[in-house]
């Protein structure tokens, strides 16, 4: 894909980071790991599939003991839809 494929900041206090959808889980592992981080989630086609994926079909990595599934990687979702419209989950604590 080619929008929406950014790790666009990780922030240092908390280990947070702000990424896009479109992002494919090698290119995801390779700008984390630039950063000095992990990100634990390695279903088996990571190298193809993309975070957005991952989080419509609550996908399941090889590291899932260690690291959980991507529901309870992930914080927070932003979507916005074809007509404009967003919304977004609310924060998991």
């Amino acid at each position: 894909t080619r929008c929406l494929n950014r790790l666009l900041w990780v922030n240092e206090e908390d280990g947070l980071a702000l990424v896009e959808a479109g992002i494919t889980g090698k290119t995801l592992t390779a700008s984390l790991a630039k950063r000095g981080y992990t990100m634990g989630h390695v279903p088996d086609s990571y190298e193809f599939s993309t975070l957005g994926g991952w989080i419509a079909t609550k996908a399941s990595g090889m590291k899932r003991s260690q690291y959980g599934n991507i529901e309870e990687i992930v914080k927070k979702v932003n979507v916005v839809v074809a007509g404009g419209g967003a919304g977004g989950s609310e924060e998991r604590r």
